[in-house]
């Protein structure tokens, strides 16, 4: 194989010319595309009996060997949401669990998943969905048994509304996928809305610790050119929420609101009118 360019942080592997992969901690493995444009990261926690991959990527390559390579045990995939770089590679897995969410409901039909518009987007990159059996619907709230690990499913609305992210108590490790990560987060999507926003992120940090580790659904590389698992702390999750609270205050309509030197807010109009809604109701 030829000698790949030095784009990993110390403590990150190449799988091949494509997946990169850091052990966050014990069990828990972050699966990293830093060659796609949105550098997606998925994760994968393996227990006892079981392991559930949360996120598959855009699809463009297949996770599924990367994820046999870490585990032999039964694979659940679960999709923090329904956009198309986080479902590319649903349709690999047998088995598929889906949140229980109205608004994903309603695309169920003859046991399948239809396309789920305007949640999956793919039409921006000419990606194209494939109808999937959902082995699982899985309730907001419930906890996940892998087996000595357990995950709590939090919805966590504002992004999109059908975002969730896993907490593992026993690890502090909770895994915002596209809430929080890194960089510019997208409150320009359809479905976007600024009032869950600050709703889900005061919620967030009223259950986590100043030891929290937040990991992201996307990196950037750092100064020196070279990617790793897109990790947040509690303070960025403050910071995020004091920026919303700020913004709602002022009355304006910024397409972009800096929250801190790590987190952005890009922000369409359409996601104040969940504010402004709030307010003629009171």
């Amino acid at each position: 194989m030829r000698k790949l360019p030095d784009l990993l942080a110390p403590g990150v592997r190449w799988f091949d010319d494509w997946f990169a992969i850091r052990e966050i901690a014990p069990g828990i493995h972050a699966i990293g595309e830093p060659r796609f444009h949105q550098i997606n990261w998925n994760y994968l926690l393996v227990g006892r009996k079981r392991a559930l991959l949360f996120d598959t990527g855009p699809g463009v390559r297949d996770i599924s060997v990367v994820v046999e390579s870490l585990t032999d045990l039964p694979v659940t995939a679960l999709p923090s949401h329904m956009h198309f770089d986080h479902t590319g590679n649903l349709a690999r897995f047998e088995n598929i669990a889906i949140a229980d969410l109205p608004v994903l409901r309603k695309f169920e039909k003859d046991d399948l998943l239809l396309e789920p518009i305007p949640l999956f987007l793919g039409h921006y990159e000419g990606m194209q969905w494939r109808p999937i059996a959902v082995r699982k619907w899985l309730p907001v709230g419930i906890h996940i048994d892998l087996g000595d690990r357990r995950l709590e499913i939090i919805h966590t609305p504002g992004h999109t509304p059908d975002h969730i992210a896993l907490w593992d108590k026993t690890s502090n490790i909770l895994l915002a996928a596209d809430f929080l990560y890194p960089g510019p987060l997208y409150v320009q999507v359809p479905g976007a809305n600024l009032a869950d926003y600050e709703t889900t992120a005061a919620a967030l940090l009223a259950r986590i610790s100043d030891r929290t580790m937040i990991f992201g659904a996307h990196g950037q590389a750092d100064d020196n050119g070279r990617h790793d698992a897109p990790q947040l702390q509690k303070t960025d999750l403050n910071d995020l929420l004091t920026a919303l609270k700020k913004l709602r205050k002022s009355g304006e309509y910024p397409t972009k609101y800096v929250c801190n030197d790590r987190v952005t807010l890009l922000i369409g109009r359409h996601a104040y009118d969940a504010w402004q809604e709030v307010h003629q109701a009171i």
